[in-house]
């Protein structure tokens, strides 16, 4: 069974970008999270339609930047989990 992800059904995002660096303001929770352009990839490619890992692994990969990163399926993983602690994402029923 592959594991989806999504952005969470609820939250609603505010985005602003200077230079490398995103501030993503969620009007559900009140929170503003500062993010990396790698995380602000993450979580903008996933939207209210599930996306597998393999999907955002693949997208991931097609960065120039990042296609020859060593451990990038584990740093996806870790995004993700960090994107879901924050409320941001959560797991998505296949």
């Amino acid at each position: 069974m592959l594991q989806q992800y999504r952005s969470r059904s609820a939250t609603k995002l505010y985005w602003r970008c200077w230079n490398d660096e995103y501030v993503v303001f969620d009007e559900t929770s009140g929170h503003t999270h500062q993010l990396d352009p790698v995380r602000a990839f993450v979580l903008n490619l996933l939207g209210p339609s599930p996306q597998s890992f393999e999907t955002i692994l693949e997208e991931l990969s097609s960065v120039p930047v990042l296609a020859d990163e060593y451990q990038l399926p584990e740093r996806l993983l870790a995004i993700l989990n960090e994107l879901t602690t924050l409320g941001l994402v959560e797991e998505a029923a296949p």
